[in-house]
């Protein structure tokens, strides 16, 4: 049995134009920079592709992420198998001409999304902040589709969710882009938040109060 600490954007709010304006100035002027920048882009929940996420898993790999390559965990046979158990939700974002700019695949538990991150082609889509372009989006998706109440984009081991937003200042090195997606009042009350954890196991993630 094991636990990991959650990244949460809760979804299960009335509209994603409510969710834009309880941002701060950040995230609102990020958004607005995503929209103007990728209008001419189309973003939908694709059927499985088994070739594109083994393409975009081996670009991800061979890109620098700050500074340095990074290996996967898992190789893609792994998300492979959670697609044959219907747990992968497959997002990618194209061109006018269906050319694929990047993807997405998330996690599904009932209720509960837990986030891969989102992959692309840096050095082809460098000025279009593709990656916010993409989490904006896979948040706006869930919203509407109002069978999901929580989207995690993982913060491995650091305690609850609570604590994790009470110590948020330790943790900016490697999760600073995350925050600005979290609602202003949620950062500036992290007492009201509550004790979330996830347990993994068993290939799935549920997410739990540690009371």
């Amino acid at each position: 049995m094991m636990y990991e600490t959650p990244f949460l954007i809760k979804v299960d709010i009335p509209s994603f134009e409510y969710y834009i304006k309880s941002l701060a100035t950040t995230g609102k002027k990020n958004y607005k920079y995503t929209l103007k920048h990728n209008n001419d882009l189309k973003y939908n929940l694709i059927e499985y592709d088994v070739d594109l996420v083994e393409f975009f898993m081996g670009l991800w790999q061979n890109q620098l992420i700050r500074g340095e390559k990074r290996q996967w965990g898992f190789p893609p046979q792994h998300i492979h198998n959670l697609h044959q158990k219907n747990i992968i939700d497959l997002f990618a974002t194209y061109s006018i001409d269906n050319t694929v700019l990047s993807i997405h695949f998330v996690e599904r538990y009932d209720d509960y999304v837990y986030c891969h991150p989102p992959l692309y082609d840096k050095a082809t889509t460098n000025n279009r902040y593709m990656a916010k372009h993409m989490w904006f989006n896979l948040i706006k998706h869930y919203i509407n589709n109002k069978e999901v109440n929580w989207v995690d984009f993982g913060a491995g081991n650091r305690g609850t969710w609570k604590e994790l937003v009470k110590n948020r200042k330790q943790y900016m090195d490697k999760m600073a882009y995350k925050w600005l997606y979290i609602p202003k009042k949620i950062k500036e009350n992290p007492d009201k938040e509550s004790p979330y954890i996830v347990y993994k196991g068993n290939n799935q993630r549920k997410l739990i109060l540690n009371n």
